[in-house]
């Protein structure tokens, strides 16, 4: 997510926002009860495996979901809808923005739901063209949170040669729970919400890492577990992010 994190920042010089959030509190029930973290926490059990078992695992996988599609079609079942922002610069839907916003202090919300527009629309705008990734679609949406879970545990970036391997992979697992579909307005509530906490948190971690304080990345750490264990059901130590994709320990 490094490239995506240098356009944020220089297109948006976001980061002193960022380190001004540093404040938040979601509530980790929302990342539980949201359609597809739920179809998520069964992926531990259906795709679980060593190196040895791992191509039969994804062979499992596509074998009872439809092939992936190209990036940003209407036919896949994970597309959201479009992103659709207004020429005044505010965006149609604006409802999962001032959700989010409830995660920080009530002085900064205002602020803080400019800054999750500006993330999301910037982030819809780069991924594809940068990371060959679809936008507009649950899976690049959940794999970002992910990523921005593992750079707050760790304190360093996800691994850009794990980003498009990872959203085909989680994209092909979801096209084969189709229970977990909602309609357009939710898939796009869980992508506008999955990529503003997401990349808020990758942000964070960049201004952790300058800063050097032990206190912040302690925090920041936690904030990343609590990803992990509401999305996975794991703990951060117990999946790794390759080349070849997610894995399981």
């Amino acid at each position: 997510m490094r490239l995506l994190l240098t356009a944020l920042i220089a297109l948006l010089l976001i980061s002193t926002k960022a380190h001004a959030f540093f404040t938040i509190d979601y509530n980790e029930q929302w990342l539980r009860n949201d359609a597809y973290n739920r179809a998520m926490s069964q992926a531990k059990k259906d795709l679980e495996g060593s190196s040895s078992s791992r191509s039969s695992s994804r062979a499992r996988a596509r074998s009872t979901a439809p092939a992936a599609r190209k990036p940003s079609t209407q036919a896949d079942p994970l597309w959201t809808g479009k992103l659709v922002v207004l020429r005044n610069g505010e965006v149609l839907d604006s409802k999962p923005l001032e959700e989010m916003a409830q995660m920080v202090p009530a002085a900064q919300r205002k602020e803080a739901q400019t800054l999750f527009k500006q993330i999301v629309v910037t982030f819809n705008n780069n991924v594809e063209k940068l990371y060959g990734v679809p936008k507009e679609n649950v899976a690049t949406g959940i794999v970002t949170l992910l990523a921005g879970g593992y750079a707050a545990y760790y304190n360093k970036p996800f691994p850009e040669n794990a980003i498009k391997p990872t959203v085909e992979q989680v994209r092909t697992y979801l096209q084969g729970k189709p229970e977990a579909f909602k309609p357009g307005s939710e898939r796009m509530r869980s992508y506008m919400q999955s990529v503003g906490l997401g990349m808020l948190l990758s942000l964070m971690q960049q201004e952790v890492q300058k800063s050097g304080s032990a206190a912040d990345a302690a925090q920041l750490k936690a904030e990343g577990a609590r990803v992990f264990r509401a999305v996975l059901h794991v703990e951060p130590e117990e999946v790794e992010f390759t080349s070849s994709g997610l894995r399981f320990r």
